[in-house]
C-alpha cells in the first residue's frame, strides 16, 4: 500500500480542537477528514491557530520541555495569540508554515523537531525559515531560556593556560623542559619558581665565580664523584657541555693573565 492512501488516524491534539469546535467525534473518521472538518469550522482563522500550535511545539523544543498539553506550559491564552501574530506579521513565516505543515498529520497538534523531519513520528525539521522565525519572536519575548555550560569556563580556563604555558616554553628551558614533562593548571606556579630559580643560578657574583675557579683548578675528586641523578640523557649532554664550556672560560681567563 502507498503512503498516500494510508489511512491515519486523528491526533489526540487534532480530537481536542474538534471537541472545542464542537465537531462530533465520531465524525473524526481519520486525520485528513478531521483536518478538513476543522479548517472548515475555523475558516479564515485557520492559519493563526495552526501557527499557534507550531509555535508553541518550538517553545516545548527549545527550552527541552516535557509537558504533553499546551495547557500543562501555563501561559495564558491572549500571550500565545500575540506572539502568533508576531510571528506572522514576519514576511515568509505563513508561507513557509503552510509548506512544512502540508502534511495533515502536522496541523494543530503538538509535534517534535530534528535535523531531519520524521512525519510518521511527528517530527519536523528545524532547518525550516517558519522554525527560525518562531525561535527568534519567542528569543525577543524573553521565552527562551539559557542553557548554561558547565565546562565553557574550564574550557576558557585551559585555554588561556595554554597559552601561558606555550609562552613560557618559547622563552624559556625550564618552560621547555615543564611542557614535556606535562605541566598544567596548577603546576603553573612550580614552573615559575624554577625559572627564577634558573634566573637566580645564571647571575654568579664575584665570590661563587672565585669558588669555582678553585674548585675547577683543584680538580675536586668531590665533583667527579658527586651523583648528579640526571633523568634524561639530554640532562647529561647538559651537564658535559657545562663542564667542558666552564673549563674553556677558566682556561680563557687564565690567558688573559699570562
Amino acid at each position: 500500500m502507498s503512503e498516500s492512501s494510508t489511512v491515519y488516524m486523528p491526533n489526540p491534539d487534532q480530537c481536542s480542537v474538534a471537541e472545542e469546535l464542537g465537531i462530533d467525534s465520531t465524525d473524526l473518521l481519520n486525520t485528513d477528514i478531521a483536518v478538513a472538518l476543522i479548517e472548515n469550522k475555523l475558516g479564515v482563522n485557520s492559519i493563526e491557530v495552526l501557527a499557534r500550535w507550531f509555535m508553541m511545539s518550538v517553545l516545548r523544543h527549545v527550552n527541552r520541555a516535557s509537558w504533553a498539553e499546551i495547557s500543562e506550559n501555563q501561559m495564558d491564552h491572549a500571550r500565545q495569540e500575540s506572539l502568533v501574530k508576531d510571528c506572522l506579521a514576519v514576511p515568509g513565516f505563513a508561507t513557509s508554515l503552510k509548506t512544512v505543515c502540508k502534511d495533515n498529520r502536522t496541523k494543530y497538534r503538538l509535534v517534535g523537531f530534528a535535523s531531519s523531519k520524521n512525519l510518521d513520528r511527528g517530527v519536523l525539521s528545524t532547518a525550516t525559515k517558519a522554525y527560525k522565525i518562531a525561535v527568534q519572536v519567542l528569543a525577543e519575548a524573553g521565552l527562551v531560556e539559557e542553557r548554561k555550560s558547565g565546562n565553557s569556563k574550564n574550557k576558557k580556563v585551559a585555554v588561556a593556560a595554554s597559552h601561558v604555558l606555550a609562552d613560557i616554553s618559547q622563552k624559556t628551558a625550564v618552560g621547555r623542559r615543564a611542557e614535556r614533562r606535562g605541566y598544567h593548571g596548577d603546576d603553573f606556579m612550580e614552573v615559575d619558581e624554577a625559572i627564577s630559580k634558573s634566573n637566580r643560578e645564571e647571575s654568579m657574583s664575584k665570590e661563587e665565580f672565585a669558588d669555582l675557579e678553585a674548585a675547577l683548578s683543584r680538580n675536586d675528586p668531590e665533583i667527579a664523584q658527586q651523583d648528579w641523578n640526571y633523568q634524561s640523557k639530554e640532562d647529561r649532554w647538559s651537564l658535559i657541555l657545562g663542564l667542558l664550556a666552564g673549563v674553556g672560560f677558566f682556561v680563557f681567563v687564565a690567558l688573559l693573565f699570562l
